[in-house]
């Protein structure tokens, strides 16, 4: 084992064995797999009629672009994040009343979405403006003026629910608001006065 050479390429080998070793170790303990990058708790709130609010959340700092349009196969619009983050807040804008939007999340190459199909939500309707006659007497114009009062809803296990808002029915419901958890909260409604 005098032989220079043998002693050359026994280094190298150590080294690149090291080398590889220190590798797979960062990888291990530091590196991140594509399901941390995957959106958790897609919840879609704050339905207006030109405005939505999207949030999810990844297991490492990551940044998205919602994609979003009127037909699933045509997610034509985006809105992308500004920095990257593990909880994750989108505004939609510009939506038009009474419109069903499908979208999506990007996260670099990869598209997430509900399943095989993308997450929608439909968006409020326009108010429709009451008018009343110039000749209205103050009575009259009060009984136009006057809110329909609201109903509430009573779900068969005796759970009062009568939320629209997914952060409200994640606090009814004590964990994330999911469509599911949207629908649970207003299946076999029976109205009450």
């Amino acid at each position: 084992m005098n032989n220079p050479v043998i002693k050359k390429v026994a280094a190298i080998v150590i080294g690149l064995v090291i080398f590889a070793l220190l590798v797979f170790g960062y990888f291990t303990i530091f590196g991140t797999r594509a399901a941390d990058f995957e959106p958790r708790d897609v919840i879609v709130s704050n339905i207006e009629k030109n405005s939505v609010k999207t949030t999810w959340a990844t297991g490492v700092d990551s940044q998205g672009v919602v994609e979003y349009g009127t037909t699933p196969t045509a997610l034509n619009f985006f809105a992308p994040e500004a920095v990257k983050t593990k909880t994750h807040s989108v505004d939609l804008t510009l939506l038009s009343p009474s419109t069903t939007y499908y979208f999506d999340i990007r996260v670099g190459d990869q598209k997430y979405d509900n399943g095989g199909v993308p997450w929608t939500f439909t968006t409020k309707g326009a108010e429709t403006s009451v008018s009343t006659p110039p000749t209205a007497t103050p009575a009259q114009v009060q009984a136009t003026t006057q809110p329909t009062p609201v109903q509430s809803l009573k779900i068969s296990d005796g759970t009062n629910c009568t939320e629209t808002d997914c952060a409200k029915i994640k606090l009814l419901f004590g964990k994330g608001c999911s469509t599911q958890d949207y629908f649970k909260c207003l299946k076999k409604p029976t109205i009450k006065p």
